[in-house]
């Protein structure tokens, strides 16, 4: 009996500690969204607009945000074509460093 004690504290206690790391994740997450601010496509990098036309030129650009990650900054721009779009994260360099699809909207 002393041991289904001590077995159903400990996972007591294991859930607790992970239900407060996923808190504090989606938190850190929220911060990061948080520190986008929309720009205007004319108002992107020489080397990022460089990027788009050359690896991306079938798609129309639609909104664009800018933000600051691992210190660097970033470029977040939210591409069209036909229906389907797609969020590319781009340096400032011209790197890309993430391409996402999103759900037709």
């Amino acid at each position: 009996m002393r041991k289904l004690s001590i077995l159903l504290a400990f996972a007591v206690l294991s859930l607790v500690s992970t239900t407060t790391f996923a808190q504090e994740a989606k938190e850190e997450v929220k911060e990061v969204v948080q520190d986008k601010v929309e720009i205007q496509i004319s108002e992107l990098p020489e080397a990022v607009t460089k990027t788009l036309g050359e690896q991306y030129a079938e798609y129309n650009a639609e909104k664009a945000y800018k933000s600051v990650l691992d210190e660097k900054e970033v470029y977040y721009v939210k591409l069209v074509k036909d229906g389907e779009y797609n969020v590319v994260l781009i340096d400032a360099e011209g790197n890309v460093i993430q391409k996402e699809e999103e759900p037709e909207q």
